[in-house]
């Protein structure tokens, strides 16, 4: 699939589930489920390359560096996390051209100065200023296939009512969908619905199904931290082994032993390699 693929998936999906994704297993994990589309977050990537909680430490050429080398795995579309832009309308342009061009299907545009993750009152900038940033993303890009995604992160801040205000206005402003971060009241849900003629984004929420989330009105939920989440506890389940038990051997029977080692081989691409090899005499 290409870039041009996703605004025809957002469409015909009732919701597009988008996993994420952050790195070379994660990514081929992903891609024996049948997924549509994924997702490269600066949560997942600052927490996987660097061990930094996801406060605005990642910058553009990380989240451009990882799509380089994930979007080729996956080979659907990829939506790409674009923070609040890096900076102002200029920046955005200029940023939102590197994302396109790493061969990113899209990104979204956060509203919010700073807070996200430490707070649950995230400063959020004037709306003018997220609207400028929107209309520089679309202005920059070289095609419309790269959808721009405009998120709010307003709710807990201003309340649902600004939050829908918010996200109707960069309707206006040209967005290819809107992207809802926090919650509504039911009333607030209908307003926006009502009103929304392009698709809506959501994060996961715990206790919520993505089925749940279409039947409010979303189009397309991100399970953002799906990934990075879900490895972290095994992993450290298994250092937690060694260090107390001074071995591997309590924890081996999940890996099936030699067998295991060899499965996951074969789950890296080993047997096509070795076909090759084969083929041009490497093997002796």
């Amino acid at each position: 699939m290409s870039q041009k693929d996703l605004r025809a998936l957002m469409a015909a999906e009732n919701p597009l589930i988008v996993p994420s994704i952050y790195d070379g297993i994660s990514a081929l994990a992903f891609r024996e489920h049948g997924f549509k589309a994924a997702y490269i977050g600066s949560y997942g990537t600052g927490a996987t390359r660097y061990g930094l909680p996801d406060i605005g430490y990642i910058g553009p050429e990380d989240m451009a560096d990882q799509v380089r080398r994930l979007a080729p795995l996956v080979q659907v579309p990829v939506i790409v996390d674009a923070e609040a832009g890096w900076g102002n309308p200029l920046h955005v342009a200029r940023n939102t051209k590197l994302l396109e061009q790493a061969g990113a299907a899209a990104l979204h545009i956060e509203d919010h100065v700073f807070g996200k993750h430490i707070t649950r009152k995230p400063t959020i900038v004037a709306l003018d200023t997220a609207v400028d940033k929107i209309k520089a993303a679309l202005d920059a890009r070289d095609s419309e296939d790269f959808l721009v995604i405009a998120r709010t992160d307003s709710s807990q801040s201003h309340g649902g009512v600004e939050a829908v205000r918010r996200l109707l206005a960069y309707q206006e402003a040209g967005a290819d969908a809107l992207f809802l971060a926090g919650m509504l009241t039911p009333e607030e849900w209908k307003t926006l619905t009502a009103e929304a003629r392009i698709p809506i984004v959501v994060c996961d929420s715990p206790g919520v199904s993505a089925a749940e989330f279409a039947q409010l009105g979303a189009g397309v939920v991100i399970y953002y931290a799906l990934a990075h989440m879900s490895a972290t506890p095994a992993m450290r389940t298994a250092y937690a082994a060694l260090a107390a038990e001074g071995s591997t051997v309590s924890i081996e029977e999940s890996w099936n032993g030699v067998q295991g080692v060899l499965g996951y081989d074969a789950f890296l691409g080993g047997d096509a390699v070795r076909a090759k090899a084969e083929q041009y005499g490497l093997l002796g």
